[in-house]
């Protein structure tokens, strides 16, 4: 086989595993918007949660969970170096699962610092018969963030299920923390 089609071949490869990476994108934010409509008919909202105290040590139950997570992936990198010889970040090489962990938990730490504000923003604004909402948006999270910690340590396409679910999961709590401050709604 000549150069020229060698090329080809691989462009037509990579074409085809990117049509496919975006369509799993795809189809991973219409369960993920599915899911959490369907999850919110099943969560009730926890109650009593008037007073603005109340509603940021709900806030903080939730936050607990990511937090959790982070933690959990910074343990995994210290995991595979120890695993390894590669104790020096600097000159060590570092194995694939190494920069795995590494990107993940970097990663996470970037959607965290959407999510969790944004959580404790949509926290004060919900009115009181929507707050199950928050919780089922902080188990999607983490679901998601999951999702996309063992997706890369398959393949690198395999983690578009578990980014995706974070994206909508971000979005959705975003979005709805804006919308509320534009709309001046008042808690309860």
């Amino acid at each position: 086989m000549s150069d020229s089609s060698l090329q080809q071949r691989a462009s037509r490869r990579r074409k085809s595993l990117l049509r496919g990476a975006l369509m799993l994108n795809g189809a991973s934010v219409v369960v993920t918007a599915l899911l959490f409509v369907l999850l919110l008919s099943l969560v009730a909202p926890p109650m009593g949660l008037n007073a603005p105290g109340a509603r940021m040590a709900l806030w903080g139950r939730l936050a607990l969970w990511p937090a959790l997570l982070l933690f959990g992936m910074v343990v995994g990198v210290m995991a595979m170096r120890g695993r390894t010889q590669a104790f020096n970040p600097i000159e060590d090489p570092e194995s694939r699962g190494q920069r795995v962990c590494q990107r993940v938990l970097a990663n996470s730490v970037e959607q965290s610092a959407i999510f969790v504000p944004a959580l404790a923003a949509l926290v004060a604004t919900l009115p009181q018969p929507s707050l199950g909402a928050a919780v089922v948006a902080t188990g999607l999270f983490v679901l998601g963030r999951l999702l996309f910690w063992a997706g890369y340590l398959v393949h690198p396409f395999a983690r578009a299920p578990g980014m995706a679910m974070t994206l909508t999961v971000n979005l959705i709590v975003l979005g709805w923390a804006v919308l509320l401050q534009l709309g001046g709604m008042q808690p309860g």
